[in-house]
């Protein structure tokens, strides 16, 4: 049976989360099925309500499984995996805070920060010219910036989860 146009969309919505975050797009199709479903879903039903491959849907739901996003469900006398979402999203963003958000924020800070090291570099060397050096070092600092009052946010973040 088709899906009704809120659960498309609530698909649609995860999907672009997932990918805005790093992470497979059909890991989200999936979430965004699994969080808007009245009952659990097997892989069969998810591959053919997202018109993806079973694999597709396996490897998706391993994922989520590993962020705590969705939980396994046994059904008694039936060997097949079924899966429905973890609806406590901040329960998800806690079991996924210091894994998986953190080290991409420290990662982003040190690519800024490289960023900057290499701007200084190609001044050094004549590759860059003033104008254009002093509009990407503006820059890049405020997104230093940025990234330093998120950083100091973050504990705060965390106690409110």
């Amino acid at each position: 049976m088709p899906l009704c146009p809120t659960r498309l969309e609530m698909v649609e919505v995860t999907a672009r989360l997932c990918q805005m975050l790093g992470m497979p797009r059909s890991a989200g199709q999936i979430y965004g099925l699994l969080y808007l479903s009245p009952h659990v879903l097997g892989l069969d039903e998810i591959a053919e309500s997202l018109g993806i491959s079973k694999a597709s849907a396996s490897t998706g739901t391993r994922q989520l499984l590993a962020w705590h996003a969705v939980r396994q469900v046994w059904k008694q006398g039936d060997r097949k995996d079924y899966f429905e979402a973890q609806t406590d999203l901040a329960e998800v963003l806690r079991s996924n805070y210091a894994g998986f958000f953190r080290p991409k924020l420290e990662n982003s800070q040190r690519r800024v920060g490289s960023l900057l090291a290499s701007l200084e570099s190609d001044r050094k060397s004549g590759a860059v010219e003033r104008e254009e050096y002093q509009l990407c070092k503006e820059r890049l600092e405020s997104l230093a910036r940025l990234q330093n009052r998120v950083q100091k946010l973050l504990p705060l973040a965390e106690n409110l989860l």
